[in-house]
């Protein structure tokens, strides 16, 4: 491996990970007339962004806004960043048209209210861009239409940007700092490494920890986690963060349910059911633990939100976490409901499509078939009593007889009562982490005294400004508008000379 001189190159901006966020702001710094790099870790650009469900939620009034962001957020964010992510909000349904038009597309708007009922939450709303008759999906994503057909846009505005270089397949390995200024970094590429000037800054869209085994143990909890995000998501631009005097906020804050491993494929499959709790989604199963027994909600507000705590609780008597593995419990009548999986995945390597009825997953074993109860707990390894009572109990509620112990919504609960019956083990889901890298209203990286580290921004999961409970489509709008002004932002930055 080489290692280069002073500088290799000298750009006025340099943006590392090219997802929504980083996409957006390279367009920002363009538009604002900065010379762009853009740097991708991977073969393929688009990140968590491109599984996303590809909806960005907006406010229709600000004032209404900040109180719901205060609500969820519950004091583990900033004032003036949750007031001027509320504005941003506000605003997003002009930044989406103003992209979505430079590419002959248009943005829909949906009637979404946020997910928990907080102040404020009924005047949110989501929108979509159109999908277009130039576009059938990236061949290297699985399951995600929605969120690549929104990064499709998004990488066309980028391409119509001649001041923007990107780059594929490029670690940025390490910040360059100099007289307390960061002025560029270290990279890597096909086995050589060269240091990249950036006259005006560096904006960090990295995302997420979900593959960082040692961040995940020592912020999380349990280290038996897997997650469907991008192998490449492993917290390169936190450790960077770190490495130069950055604090970091919402270390424990992750977005997941729960979920398959299956073999041979690289990244967790999260079940079916996604998107908002609502009347037309109906769940076919339970979630048992070991020993046969409910234990949660299946079916929370946000169904890839808080599920995942349920099953990370650590037991200090056995000391062991003993809803890992969980087990997903269905029947004859579930089984033919639809596909109890629900692949997205960027992965090209190991990308696998779950069938429509169930089949080809019972057929590989993934799924067990058991004919009888006992068969059924004998596959769990639970007791026989404890599983007959779990199923009288759950097929009592679901007949609407009793109110469910857990709280499940009772238009959402369907009988487990039509031989065969079949489970499959479940585990914790990482959809994507929340904490990262501290920054200001302007997107700028604060250290622990909250001073900004000039030269250094960031923007998108990398550090999210969600710290207790997540708002759907809430990730992909702050990639937009965090993208948006740290591109202004650095762009706006006096240049050092090289």
């Amino acid at each position: 491996m080489t290692k280069t001189g002073p500088w290799d190159h000298v750009h006025d901006v340099v943006v590392a990970g090219y997802g929504y966020a980083g996409g957006r702001a390279a367009v920002a710094a363009a538009d604002a007339g900065a010379e762009v790099l853009l740097l991708e870790k991977d073969t393929n650009p688009g990140g968590n962004s491109i599984l996303s469900g590809g909806s960005c939620v907006f406010g229709t009034d600000h004032d209404a806004t900040l109180a719901y962001l205060r609500a969820t957020c519950d004091g583990t964010t900033d004032d003036e960043v949750l007031d001027a992510f509320a504005a941003g909000l506000v605003g997003i349904p002009a930044d989406l048209t103003q992209l979505a038009a430079a590419v002959g597309r248009e943005i829909v708007h949906e009637p979404r209210t946020g997910n928990y009922p907080f102040p404020g939450y009924e005047q949110l709303r989501s929108a979509r861009v159109t999908r277009g008759d130039d576009f059938d999906g990236f061949d290297w994503v699985t399951g995600a239409r929605a969120g690549a057909t929104l990064f499709h846009v998004l990488m066309e505005n980028v391409r119509q940007r001649e001041q923007i270089t990107v780059q594929l397949q490029t670690t940025v390995r390490e910040l360059i700092v100099q007289d307390g200024r960061v002025v560029g970094c270290e990279i890597e590429r096909d086995g050589r490494v060269e240091r990249i000037g950036a006259r005006r800054g560096v904006v960090l869209c990295t995302g997420g920890f979900e593959h960082n085994e040692r961040l995940i143990r020592h912020y999380v909890g349990s280290a038996d986690m897997t997650s469907m995000s991008p192998l490449t998501n492993t917290g390169d631009g936190i450790l960077m963060g770190q490495k130069v005097g950055a604090a970091l906020w919402h270390m424990n804050h992750l977005h997941g349910s729960y979920g398959y491993r299956l073999p041979d494929v690289a990244v967790a499959i999260r079940h079916a059911v996604a998107g908002p709790r609502g009347a037309a989604q109906k769940m076919p199963w339970i979630v048992v633990d070991g020993t046969g027994q409910r234990f949660m909600n299946e079916y929370p507000p946000a169904s890839q939100d808080t599920p995942i705590r349920d099953l990370i609780r650590f037991d200090p008597d056995t000391q062991t976490y003993p809803r890992i593995p969980a087990y997903l419990v269905f029947d004859e009548e579930g089984r033919k409901n639809g596909p109890i999986g629900r692949p997205a995945m960027k992965d090209v390597a190991s990308a696998y499509e779950w069938s429509r009825d169930n089949l080809r997953e019972v057929e590989r074993g993934y799924i067990k078939v058991a004919q009888t109860i006992e068969e059924l707990a004998q596959a769990i390894g639970a007791p026989v009593g404890n599983v007959e009572r779990t199923l009288s109990d759950w097929n009592r509620d679901a007949r609407g007889e009793s109110d469910d112990q857990y709280g499940r919504p009772g238009w959402s609960r369907l009988p487990i009562a039509t031989a065969p019956y079949y489970v499959i083990q479940v585990h914790p889901i990482i959809t994507n982490t929340q904490g990262g890298l501290v920054h200001d209203a302007d997107q700028r990286v604060l250290d622990p005294f909250g001073a900004s580290i000039p030269g250094l921004y960031k923007a998108g999961e990398n550090g999210s400004i969600f710290g207790h409970l997540y708002l759907l489509g809430g990730n992909n709008s702050e990639c937009f508008i965090g993208g948006k002004v740290a591109g202004e932002q650095v762009a706006a930055e006096t240049p050092w000379t090289a």
